[in-house]
């Protein structure tokens, strides 16, 4: 598919100073560079020393090109730059990978020696021929249990009778062919892997499982590569049509790595249902076309309700929500704790603002942005009349409580979702971009 000609230029540049400072070689997907990409993202091998060498020049000419970089993540095996930019309102996304070998949990399988003697100069860059193209993937896939991808067809049929793939596979897998290796369990395949690797270079395999064990472990623990966001405003501010348009802008980098909840991660079931089962209520409203349906409750009733909600959001935090931004992934909640505070009526927990927010602060993980989608009462009764104009403007002064706090970004949306958006983006974009650079620098 064709690029826009910002990520095209970004491609070239990026392409440019490898073959000026680096020995490397593009894995796949080459072919219409730079004016067209048929993957997601560039899969690039290169030795560690020098992609340690390069990563700070290189995340310098991508900011000195106005992209930011959205995540990141480093790992035993790869590094990746996921980067982005607005232009007016439309949104590239451009995500680079940077393998240092082919490994599976530290034990290796190719290195970055062996694919860089298989390059060619096709006039643009340099790419792995075929024979490396088809073992970077089969390798892994394999080692891990998985079936080589349909859509490498073409290049599995014209590697798997190459002499240098037969010798591979017989050295790491004990296999004579592609196809008894498709026959040969992953397990078993692995079990050869760690085999060869103890007899051939014992101390790098405990080196490898140990990197990988350290970086897994602390990309678990301490990373944030990926990002979180909320959307919390009265119904008729848009929010359903803006998160659409926010995924369906922010592309195939994020299309297929982000998670989507409502209003929290529900790890348990919805309050009235779980005291139902229980037998403490004989009834159940489960007309929930109408979320303001429920009565005010007391000071009692909300706290039980509070509580309930808040051990959901903290367990499933780090159940749903920081399991997936530990590495380069979005999760995205519509509506989150936030709406607790601004709309009571909906949750049913009718306690002070201020009381609420202290205990967001106290207790509830944090989203990374959490934005507050509003518009004027008589916009919002334009879109749609769920709410009357008092409960629009009693949820507004909640919004306008909480805009100035740490976390939050007021948007009015009065015009198009996507000029929405678009102030949505850049604002997450410049916060992820100054976050990186000074993780990256």
């Amino acid at each position: 598919m064709s690029v826009s000609t910002q990520t095209s230029n970004l491609i070239r540049q990026v392409i440019a100073y490898l073959n000026e400072n680096t020995e490397y070689a593009v894995m796949r997907n080459f072919d219409g560079l730079p004016d067209s990409n048929s993957a997601r993202d560039i899969d690039i091998i290169i030795r560690k020393k020098d992609l340690n060498r390069i990563k700070k020049p290189l995340v310098k000419l991508i900011d000195g090109l106005g992209w930011k970089i959205v995540t990141y993540l480093n790992s035993d095996r790869l590094f990746t730059l996921v980067c982005a930019r607005n232009d007016g309102d439309n949104t590239s996304i451009m995500q680079w990978d940077f393998f240092v070998d082919t490994s599976v949990f530290g034990i290796l399988l190719m290195d970055a020696d062996e694919f860089l003697k298989d390059k060619e100069f096709n006039g643009f860059l340099w790419h792995l021929k075929t024979d490396s193209q088809f073992l970077d993937k089969y390798l892994y896939d394999r080692a891990v249990g998985a079936e080589y991808p349909e859509k490498y067809h073409s290049t599995r049929e014209a590697a798997k009778d190459s002499p240098a793939v037969k010798s591979k596979l017989r050295k790491l897998f004990g296999q004579d062919s592609v196809e008894t290796c498709d026959r040969t369990g992953g397990k078993k395949l692995l079990m050869k892997a760690i085999a060869h690797n103890l007899t051939t270079r014992p101390f790098e395999l405990i080196g490898g499982v140990g990197r990988f064990l350290q970086t897994f472990v602390g990309n678990y623990i301490m990373s944030r590569t990926g990002f979180s966001m909320g959307f919390t405003g009265p119904d008729g501010s848009g929010k359903t049509t803006v998160i659409d348009r926010t995924i369906e802008r922010l592309g195939d980098v994020f299309k297929t790595a982000h998670a989507y909840y409502h209003f929290r991660p529900a790890l348990f079931g919805n309050l009235g249902e779980v005291a139902h089962s229980a037998g403490i209520k004989k009834d159940v409203d489960r007309n929930y076309s109408d979320p303001h349906r429920g009565g005010k409750t007391g000071v009692l009733s909300s706290t039980a309700r509070l509580c309930y909600y808040s051990i959901d959001y903290i367990i499933g935090y780090f159940v749903k929500v920081k399991s997936k931004t530990r590495i380069t992934r979005l999760v995205i909640f519509d509506r989150y704790f936030t709406d607790i505070i601004c709309d009571s009526r909906r949750s049913r927990i009718y306690l002070s603002p201020k009381f609420l927010n202290l205990w967001r602060k106290l207790f509830i993980p944090s989203l990374d942005y959490n934005i507050l989608l509003t518009a004027s009462s008589e916009t919002i009764l334009a879109r749609k009349r769920e709410l009357d104009e008092r409960g629009i403007r009693e949820i507004n002064e909640r919004i306008d409580f909480l805009a100035p706090k740490k976390g939050y970004f007021k948007v009015l949306n009065e015009s198009t979702p996507d000029a929405a958006v678009t102030e949505i983006l850049n604002h997450i974009f410049d916060q992820q971009h100054r976050k990186n650079l000074k993780r990256l620098r």
